[in-house]
């Protein structure tokens, strides 16, 4: 009876082994499955994306990623921006800006738009108010020569002169003392002081004055003489072949004389800091004081920039810098203008009006004492950068900004090159405070 028992105990157990084992087996597949499909994806994330650098005939940058549908282009005229506004024409590579394909061959602002939108073209970006102008949009795959054929063409528009008064009325962008935001108040002072009498000092929008002044040939003349193919740089991202290339290429090529004819930029050798702190009145604040501080760097290498980035993150992240107590105001905040001819580290915040002076000396003070051996944690600013950079790009759309940032040296940085850093942070003749307050 037993054995009996026991034999029937067994012919059950392989029964129920038969009937689970299949479950089992597909429960081990389903997870190998989803643990292959994140593998695959983690390694499609972290893959670096494929980068081709052509020189001719003009340079171009390419980021290939094939499983994209959208081709990002930016179109950067090299110091076309800004530099050339001169002061009795100051203001014209922002009205440019306003004007490029607007319209397009003889079709209206309206039909443009609507033609612009059939054609899949997207994110259409025109800027003329750095140093460099920007031109920049993305196309659906599909549609890459028509759309780029259109719109390239608008580089050859005739503008009228209803077109003219138009983007006249949006320029220039005036800064009221009153009417204005605090911190554009406070920049555009400051920048008249970190450069008096250099276009970087000036309003980038242009000025009243010479805007009403400007014609339609000078506008035809700025876009003949700065925007050419030897100071273009192309950036296309998204899935590449030769021929897409070829079809922008040949389109610039047809509308694009081959040398630019630029006038000599405007150097900073003579132009020195206006240090002296200055007041602004603002009856719209109360209580409290906008405290805006800038200290100018010119010519910096890339050495020096990728070791301003790491020194300024050390002394004023929210986290734990160096400046950082709990007397510093809770929106004291810090910024880098890099630019072709100087960067600048701009310190921000607002104080109670009675604290305003004891902090600005604590700012100055700070400034003025600084050493690399005070510096607790410049090793991890460091490896916060380089960790930044490994981690690549994922949006194909931050290729344009994020490039310069992808290439510089922040390994290299040591204990020499921050000190030589902190010695130009230190020097009063190259800063300058601006206060806004009620009184």
């Amino acid at each position: 009876m037993v054995s009996l028992l026991k034999y029937l105990h067994n012919i059950r157990q392989k029964i129920s082994m038969k009937k689970i084992l299949p479950i089992i087996l597909s429960t081990i597949f389903i997870v190998l499955t989803i643990f292959f499909a994140f593998w695959i994806y983690d390694k499609k994330i972290r893959r670096p994306h494929s980068l081709i650098y052509l020189k001719t005939p003009c340079e171009t940058a390419i980021f290939n990623e094939p499983n994209s549908r959208q081709i990002y282009l930016t179109l950067k005229f090299k110091n076309a921006g800004v530099f050339h506004n001169s002061e009795d024409k100051h203001g014209i590579s922002a009205l440019v800006s306003k004007l490029l394909f607007r319209k397009i061959g003889e079709l209206s602002a309206e039909e443009t738009e609507e033609k612009i939108q059939q054609l899949g073209i997207t994110n259409l970006f025109t800027r003329g108010t750095t140093d460099d102008f920007i031109i920049s949009f993305s196309i659906i795959e599909e549609q890459f020569e028509s759309a780029v054929k259109f719109l390239i063409s608008g580089l050859n528009k005739k503008f009228s002169e209803n077109d003219l008064t138009f983007s006249k009325e949006f320029f220039p962008v005036q800064i009221s003392s009153e009417n204005s935001h605090p911190d554009d108040i406070l920049l555009d002072k400051l920048y008249q002081k970190l450069y008096p009498n250099h276009i970087y000092g000036k309003n980038s929008t242009g000025s009243s004055s010479a805007i009403s002044t400007i014609t339609l040939n000078d506008i035809n003349l700025f876009i003949k003489n700065n925007f050419a193919l030897d100071n273009l740089k192309i950036y296309y991202t998204g899935s590449y072949s030769k021929e897409k290339l070829k079809i922008l290429i040949d389109e610039l090529s047809k509308f694009l004389p081959k040398k630019s004819n630029q006038r000599k930029i405007p150097d900073l050798k003579n132009i020195a800091v206006d240090n002296s702190e200055e007041k602004i009145s603002n009856n719209n604040i109360r209580d409290i004081c906008g405290v805006m501080t800038g200290i100018r760097m010119d010519n910096l290498s890339k050495q020096e920039k990728a070791t301003l980035l790491v020194v300024a993150d050390t002394l004023f992240n929210r986290d734990d810098g160096n400046f950082r107590s709990d007397e510093c105001p809770t929106d004291f905040s810090y910024t880098i203008e890099d630019r072709e001819l100087s960067t600048v580290l701009i310190l921000s915040s607002f104080v109670h009006q009675k604290d305003c002076n004891g902090f600005v000396k604590k700012l100055n003070d700070f400034l003025s004492e600084l050493d690399v051996s005070q510096l607790k944690n410049l090793e991890l600013s460091q490896n916060y950068f380089v960790e930044k950079q490994n981690r690549k790009m994922y949006s194909l759309r931050s290729v344009h900004s994020s490039l310069n940032f992808l290439s510089m040296p922040f390994s290299d940085c040591d204990d020499e090159i921050y000190q030589q850093i902190l010695n130009k942070i230190k020097q009063p003749k190259f800063r300058c405070t601006v206060i806004i307050s009620s009184k």
